[in-house]
């Protein structure tokens, strides 16, 4: 009854009656279950759906289809392509052909640039636009290759050829891995230094992290063959080794280089304050403010009678530089904040600066307290004060 009256009112919406006979017209007429989207969208939509819920079926999960329509799909020939992936594969085979003509069309160049996204695209645009969506999805997933995830990726060793032929270049993990074993033949150090060879360091540190992963019982993408090739490098050693003298000695140095930065950060400026925003500061300025947080967070948790990494004799020295573990919110008087934010206004010509401007939290605060008084609630923002604001 709900159905009838949404079709009264405009809603068109085709049985599915009328689906399953036009994709079995289909069929007869081309021999293949794959509908070009472009050529009639709501068949392609509708019969990619019911190969996904059979596929769903025949993996014994529950699916909002009948027997007998599950039997009908079952007729046309989806269940016989379940060894084959089927759901998947006719979709991928079609957008790699339309990778091979654009490359061909395009002088051998597989970049296809991002489109704008417009309600009156033609439709040559959006085929190209879900094209270039198609080519992200492969690259990363031969990232994941590369980095040796081989577990739920929709990419066979026939794909992984196909791309490399159009046009995709990435190593191989074996190639990766045999080119570690030369590193630390030449070198006698798993360490890869970044700017001699990013590729190589950004895949050994990869495999470092889903190595340690593995050693502390979290499961991990690798297959075993290639966990036994990284422990053959010594990366178990290296992962399991406890902590000695020496990286104590190391921790203390680190501690006290950093302390000698805060001294000098505050020799250059005159005090501890660092202002906001990540691009505020240069980086080794920025590594100061973390490790000052981190001194602050550490002295939390030795007041609360957690445990602290923070030593009696570290807490004394900071101290010492006139360091405040609880640093206090300096106090700026109401007037001389309404006077910045009048020379803000006066400057930029709105009142609505970024978040990482100082005069944020004030008119932040301001507008609650106005929308609190519209709504009958008493806050400190007095009538005069709401003349003064509305002059601004």
């Amino acid at each position: 009854e709900k159905i009838q009256k949404l079709r009264e009112l405009g809603f068109h919406v085709a049985s599915y009656d009328k689906l399953y006979e036009k994709l079995s017209a289909h069929k007869t007429d081309t021999g293949s279950l794959d509908v070009n989207e472009d050529y009639d969208e709501e068949l392609f939509a509708w019969a990619e759906g019911q190969k996904k819920m059979l596929a769903r079926h025949l993996k014994g999960k529950d699916v909002p289809l009948s027997n007998e329509r599950i039997k009908n799909l079952k007729s046309l020939g989806l269940e016989q392509n379940r060894e084959n992936d089927y759901i998947r594969r006719g979709k991928w085979d079609i957008m790699y052909q339309q990778l091979v003509e654009y490359k061909n069309a395009h002088g051998g160049s597989i970049e296809i640039p991002e489109m704008p996204q417009r309600e009156d695209n033609s439709p040559e645009i959006n085929r190209l636009d879900k094209l270039r969506r198609w080519c992200n999805t492969q690259t990363k997933y031969l990232r994941r290759c590369f980095h040796g995830y081989t577990k739920s990726i929709n990419l066979t060793t026939e794909r992984i050829e196909k791309l490399r032929k159009a046009g995709f270049n990435l190593v191989s993990y074996e190639q990766m891995y045999y080119k570690l074993v030369a590193h630390k033949a030449e070198t006698g150090s798993l360490d890869v230094d970044k700017d001699a060879d990013e590729e190589l360091f950004v895949w050994a540190e990869e495999q470092k992290k889903m190595l340690l992963r593995h050693f502390n019982g979290k499961p991990i993408s690798l297959p075993d063959d290639q966990i036994r090739n990284l422990k053959s490098l010594g990366y178990e050693q290296k992962s399991r080794r406890r902590k000695g003298p020496s990286d104590v000695m190391d921790a203390a140095a680190t501690w006290n280089s950093m302390l000698q930065g805060l001294v000098k950060y505050k020799e250059e400026h005159g005090n501890f304050s660092f202002p906001g925003g990540k691009g505020a500061l240069p980086k080794h300025e920025r590594l100061v403010m973390y490790w000052a947080r981190a001194q602050r967070l550490e002295y939390k948790k030795l007041q609360q009678g957690n445990e602290s990494s923070l030593t009696a004799h570290q807490l004394q020295r900071l101290t010492a530089i006139g360091f405040e573990m609880k640093p206090r919110a300096e106090y700026i008087p109401w007037e001389q904040r309404v006077q910045s934010l009048r020379e803000f206004v006066s400057e930029h010509g709105h009142c609505k600066p970024n978040k990482q401007h100082p005069l944020i939290s004030f008119v932040t605060k301001i507008r609650q307290y106005y929308r609190l008084r519209k709504e009958g609630y008493a806050t400190s923002l007095t009538d005069e004060r709401v003349v003064r604001l509305d002059i601004i």
